[in-house]
């Protein structure tokens, strides 16, 4: 009964959530034995995917030359140790890699990445929950391939806040909307839901099946959640990590990402109620972390409503796809004045 209430306590509530700024994006690491080019070459290779969402990147001709003399791209470097391991600990130019991905013919996506809680049931005789300390290993190695990829996920901590709010039952039913309502202490606008499961014919092999749940690109938070995609795979437990890891980023990249284009352009935008100076703020630094977005300056304040004044490297078909992300923005209007949008409280 008391589940119950709380689970409809939560359901009430609204709520607002914005896109994760991804720090460490343009940020790679490799392990170094004195070869610098190499240990390089792979941070480089790693910041290429987590942009990218793409693995196969690392295959383009223009990629191949840039890994085999990546100090150009390189903008300060460090090193750390890692019990008795060195690392390099490399920042690249954000300019250039960007362009290198863009003269690749690929899409990517920048800092700003949806927030997604991770709901899988572990089905072995005995359902449970996965919890972000499980002893298994699944959610180490989800963890580990969601950061390669760049994607700022959590895993339930499956305290009494979450087994009150959620149970195994709810996630394997995939009961979308009460579960992201009690996924918003974690900070999440999507959920994924799903089940995994050890083959009872071959020792170590697990499959999983999952969803992906949120409003539809281009909606508000708090509207109907739709499945937004889907997966499934086998495999050993680092295939299907990296499996499900691959499948989400692609699909982030698909309907968020941008291409870069060699044309600079401007663009006017307005948005309306903005009342305070925390969701100024809070928008600026999502529209700073956009990739076809090269500079943000604020033209005019004028009561709740503020005008942006943007530099783009890509067009304004780019930055809309990339306004989606954030969930309290609904376009008005796009017109010769610019876009207008209205920013709703949480």
């Amino acid at each position: 009964m008391l589940k119950r209430l709380v689970t409809a306590l939560c359901c009430c509530l609204s709520f607002a959530v914005s896109a994760a700024q991804v720090t460490d994006l343009y940020q790679g690491k490799a392990p170094t034995s004195g070869d610098m080019t190499a240990a390089q070459s792979q941070a480089l290779g790693d910041v290429l995917i987590k942009v990218s969402g793409r693995r196969d990147i690392l295959t383009q001709p223009e990629v191949v030359k840039a890994l085999a003399a990546p100090g150009d791209y390189v903008q300060h470097y460090s090193y750390q140790d890692v019990g008795p391991v060195k690392f390099l600990k490399a920042d690249f130019d954000v300019t250039k890699v960007n362009a290198l991905i863009g003269q690749s013919k690929f899409a990517l996506l920048g800092p700003a990445r949806p927030q997604m809680a991770i709901w899988l049931v572990v089905d072995q005789g005995e359902r449970r929950i996965l919890a972000d300390q499980s002893s298994d290993g699944w959610a180490a190695a989800l963890r580990t391939q969601a950061q390669a990829m760049g994607l700022p996920v959590s895993i339930p901590l499956m305290d009494l806040d979450d087994n009150m709010a959620v149970n195994a039952t709810d996630v394997w039913g995939r009961f979308a909307d009460p579960i992201l309502a009690a996924s918003q202490r974690y900070g999440a606008e999507m959920v994924v839901l799903g089940k995994l499961a050890p083959d009872d014919k071959e020792e170590g092999k697990w499959s999983i099946d999952w969803g992906l749940y949120g409003p539809k690109p281009g909606t508000q938070t708090g509207g109907e959640l739709t499945e937004l995609t889907k997966g499934s795979g086998s495999g050993t437990q680092a295939e299907v990590a990296q499996g499900f890891a691959d499948a989400l980023a692609g699909w982030l990249v698909e309907h968020y990402g941008s291409r870069i284009s060699g044309v600079v352009s401007s663009q006017v935008l307005v948005v309306e109620g903005l009342s305070g100076i925390d969701g100024m703020i809070q928008l600026q630094k999502m529209l700073q972390g956009m990739a076809t977005v090269t500079k943000v300056t604020i033209g005019q304040l004028e009561g709740d409503k503020v005008t942006f004044n943007l530099t783009l490297q890509g067009d304004k078909a780019e930055l809309v796809r990339g306004l989606q992300l954030e969930s309290r923005l609904r376009q008005v209007e796009d017109n010769e004045q610019g876009l207008r949008y209205q920013w709703s409280q949480p």
